[in-house]
């Protein structure tokens, strides 16, 4: 069982920790480690993520299972009146493939009910993370480049129209 809520600022080390785990897991084949340290340390700062946390422009949501540990994460914000942007959609690697990022990403959208169209950006490596949201129903806009540390990402940016309510 896994329930969506709110995270608050007592789930920071939690989430800092499974942030680290999963960017650890995903992007070592793919990134520097001087680079996944920076994000790690700085992106995923406990100060950075407990703003996030207590804005009310953004829906910062954990996956829970039964014993309360966070199992993933997600961070939409509101971009525009009717465009929302998914920046955050991390499940741990031993909670994968067990429909959390489902949740996650569904629960992101129905934070903004008027919006109409959902953005992500997905580097372009990340071949489990790109056909998730494939099979969600996005589709590549865009790709472009971000320097992070000394490593070059590129990423494909994708949208997704929304159902009106």
């Amino acid at each position: 069982m896994v329930s969506i809520e709110r995270a608050n600022i007592e789930d920071v080390p939690e989430i800092k920790r499974v942030l680290s785990e999963t960017w650890i897991a995903t992007y070592s084949p793919l990134l520097s480690q001087a680079t996944i340290n920076t994000v790690t340390s700085v992106w995923h700062s406990p100060n950075q993520l407990a703003v996030e946390i207590q804005n009310p422009h953004i829906f910062f949501g954990v996956a829970k299972i039964a014993d309360g540990t966070i199992a993933g994460l997600t961070t939409v914000g509101q971009r525009t009146d009717d465009t929302i942007m998914l920046s955050r959609l991390y499940v741990h690697p031993q909670y994968q493939r067990h429909g959390i990022g489902s949740k996650l990403l569904h629960a992101g959208i129905a934070a903004f009910p008027p919006a109409r169209i959902i953005l992500l950006e997905v580097e372009e490596h990340n071949q489990q993370a790109y056909a998730f949201y494939l099979r969600h129903g996005f589709r590549d806009m865009e790709s472009k480049e971000d320097r992070v540390h000394s490593d070059v990402i590129k990423v494909i940016v994708m949208a997704k129209h929304l159902p009106p309510n």
